[in-house]
């Protein structure tokens, strides 16, 4: 019942319109004067350069105001230099660029269908975005003395290499009118016992998800998603761990602070692995980030109230002279760091760099 009045709550968020939506159903009514101003509000206040190009031609028509070619010319000029500038360090325009570079150096001897199968194979090179963070921690150091899961016969040494890969992608937009995207996702986290006297891997758990992404134009809230997820560590058996979850989230921006909670609801499954899983992890979380200048902190806290809690910090700065790569800190303590141990309490911290945060 509490997941169903959360979600109650944010879509009463989305059902307002935003003050850009706002000047656009005025302006498409003929309500120009009105249009106008809100605009004007929009570029002044929010430097909102679709609302300086939407100004560019009101001028340069005449809707609203008296036609006035000098002031046109000044938000069309407002609302190139803005797009461009947000736009030339924009991931998808850089990955672009990558692409036509690909595509010039491939021979071009084929008809115009083969030419076009080959233009889509090498784009799918940069179809997937990041999703949660990609990182890799070659130190990964369990600093309790708690029960250790291992597999079969291995030693388990404290010292480990931890590693996560996390990536989307979006296939479709805006089916609601809402301008909400849709997204498939997959998150791969891992501990790799490669300092042991025989390398393996402790524990793999596997996380796929599909999600729906709401932009929300409120004074706080400001992204509410959906998502439908499966996690498990793929083991099957006495070891095999796996639930699945519906889950809601929203971001709220506070100043500096961004503010994320998110609430799941499991649901039942043919063989009712782990029932007691939730005990553990808990009903959501609450994640708090906030950027300082090129410095990144995230703290992640669950608690279930029952003594079953966990904690995690990172930290993360870029490295010199990269764009794309950062040194990254991970602290953890509680319990759920990972499925094998979810019943088990942890106290871990690791080093090593990300290539997305």
């Amino acid at each position: 019942m509490k997941i169903f009045l959360f979600l109650l709550l944010v879509f009463s968020f989305l059902s307002s319109d935003s003050l850009f939506e706002d000047a656009y159903f005025n302006y498409k009514a003929k309500n120009y004067k009105t249009a106008l101003k809100q605009f004007q509000k929009l570029y002044n206040e929010e430097k909102d350069y679709d609302a300086a190009y939407i100004l560019g031609y009101m001028y340069e028509h005449g809707e609203g105001c008296e036609v006035n070619i000098k002031k046109a010319n000044y938000y069309y000029k407002m609302a190139a230099k803005g797009l461009y500038n947000k736009r030339k360090e924009d991931p998808e325009t850089l990955s672009s660029k990558q692409h036509e570079k690909i595509l010039k150096n491939i021979d071009k001897y084929f008809d115009k269908d083969t030419s076009y199968t080959i233009k889509q194979y090498t784009k799918s090179l940069y179809n997937f975005k990041a999703y949660e963070s990609n990182y890799f921690l070659p130190v990964s150091y369990r600093i309790d003395n708690g029960q250790y899961n291992h597999v079969g016969n291995h030693d388990t040494q404290k010292v480990e290499i931890e590693f996560q890969l996390s990536l989307k992608y979006d296939f479709a937009q805006n089916f609601l009118g809402l301008n909400e995207y849709y997204s498939f996702a997959y998150t791969q986290k891992s501990f790799w016992q490669a300092y042991a006297s025989s390398a393996y891997f402790r524990e793999s758990n596997y996380n796929p998800e599909f999600l729906i992404t709401f932009p929300v134009s409120n004074k706080y809230v400001k992204v509410f998603g959906l998502s439908m997820s499966h996690q498990s560590n793929g083991r099957g058996g006495n070891s095999e761990r796996s639930w699945n979850y519906i889950s809601a989230s929203m971001y709220i921006q506070t100043g500096r602070l961004f503010t994320e909670l998110k609430l799941w609801y499991r649901l039942k499954d043919k063989f009712d692995y782990n029932p007691d899983l939730i005990d553990y992890m808990g009903h959501g979380y609450l994640r708090f980030l906030l950027p300082y200048k090129s410095h990144l902190a995230q703290l992640v806290l669950r608690n279930n109230f029952n003594n079953k809690y966990s904690l995690e910090l990172n930290y993360s700065y870029p490295v010199k002279n990269s764009k794309d790569l950062f040194f990254y800190v991970k602290y953890f303590n509680g319990y759920g760091e990972s499925l094998i141990d979810y019943n088990h309490f942890v106290n871990k911290v690791g080093f090593g760099v990300a290539l997305s945060r």
